[in-house]
């Protein structure tokens, strides 16, 4: 926390020390949680939806600031997956360029219970100071559907966004692993607002 020194007649510093608390502490943040980022605060998940079975949901976190070691991927499973297919449901984590740089093992058994889910790499990533997506391949009789704010309009959660820089996307389909690269102008931005974070 910045302190700032309480000098002079009348003394600024009192209300900019006062100010300056307030917005550190307006609203809770992903370290409150125990997770390095988010997409958005938990506390604002709404509804849910279904990603489409073999397709893969790209969930764009905010910027890294810093450098950190990211171990897992965590998402909030409303209601679990039924019939998954061992061997074909994956968590990983993408570049904005849309290369993969780590992923889960396979998680058909993370999306067959409902809850808050935190789930490991296979490998620790360094991730330097950028922008990554969350990405997550479900395959199943019916996939897991996971916590979202929202389900409207595709313009809302990307918003003056291209497209191959949505903030909420699909991307291809028919997948039964996470592929090495994904191209990033073919992505198809959602409507669903999914929430993800990285711990």
């Amino acid at each position: 926390m910045i302190t700032l020194p309480v000098i002079g007649t009348p003394s600024w510093g009192s209300p900019l020390n006062f100010a300056l608390a307030a917005l550190a502490h307006s609203e809770f943040q992903a370290n409150d949680h125990g997770l390095l980022a988010w997409t958005y605060d938990i506390a604002q998940v709404s509804t849910s939806a279904a990603p489409t079975s073999g397709t893969i949901r790209l969930i764009k976190l905010p910027s890294l600031v810093q450098s950190v070691s990211i171990t897992s991927v965590a998402l909030h499973v409303n209601t679990a997956a039924s019939a998954g297919v061992v061997g074909q449901n994956f968590v990983g984590l993408y570049s904005s360029s849309g290369t993969r740089l780590a992923q889960s093992a396979d998680c058909t058994g993370d999306f067959a219970t409902s809850g808050a889910k935190v789930i490991p790499l296979t490998a620790p990533y360094a991730a330097a100071p950028s922008r990554y997506y969350v990405a997550v391949l479900a395959n199943a009789g019916t996939p897991p559907v996971l916590g979202q704010s929202s389900s409207s309009a595709s313009t809302v959660g990307n918003f003056n966004l291209a497209t191959g820089s949505a903030r909420f996307a699909n991307g291809p389909a028919a997948q039964t692993v996470l592929p090495p690269t994904i191209t990033m102008t073919g992505i198809t931005p959602s409507a669903n607002a999914t929430w993800a974070g990285i711990a």
